[in-house]
């Protein structure tokens, strides 16, 4: 029986070998850039953006999300700045703003830890809290870790889950033994 794949946790499995079979990221070899899978666009063709493209690919194929509700660097106010977050999945048959995220996802190569001080988990967590009504949250690097956003005391908390949600799902949610907690 085959094992089923989810992006929480460590069972994204070996990316490199799952890219060889992507029909949709390259255009050439020599051009040193990608088909974006979401919105058509070439992009420079790095590892993170490798990941990214697959991460795009599987949350519309086996997730089944709308392309129309996948956006790709996406702009986050933050303050007076904006930043771009690799991955917005909008609430269904909502407007494409901030306040409609429903799943946020930052993409790390594979050589980032969650732990890194400028490219971990905190920058996912920034983008979580400028976002108040985001209710997931992806993090992939050497690891793929899935949040669940939760209220708790006052305070957004990140519960490590093993996966976001397939579109139209609701998943139940423990705090089981050995779960990670993250405040924002």
């Amino acid at each position: 029986m085959r094992q089923k794949k989810y992006f929480g946790y460590n069972e994204l499995g070996d990316i490199s070998r799952s890219l060889k079979a992507v029909k949709y990221a390259r255009r050439g070899n020599t051009t040193g850039e990608i088909e974006c899978f979401i919105t058509g666009k070439l992009r420079k063709d790095t590892s993170e953006e490798r990941v990214r493209q697959d991460v795009a690919r599987r949350l519309v194929e086996e997730y089944g999300y709308e392309e129309g509700d996948v956006n790709i660097e996406f702009p986050i106010k933050m303050g007076k700045n904006k930043k771009r977050a690799d991955i917005v999945i909008f609430s269904e048959n909502g407007k494409h703003v901030q306040e409609n995220i429903y799943i946020i996802a930052e993409i790390k190569s594979t050589d980032i830890k969650p732990s890194d001080r400028k490219e971990g988990i905190g920058q996912l967590k920034s983008y979580v809290a400028a976002c108040p009504n985001s209710l997931f949250a992806l993090w992939l690097g050497n690891e793929s870790l899935a949040f669940k956003v939760v209220e708790g005391k006052g305070k957004r908390i990140l519960l490590q889950v093993p996966d976001v949600p397939k579109r139209g799902e609701k998943l139940p949610f423990r705090n089981p033994q050995g779960t990670r907690l993250f405040l924002l």
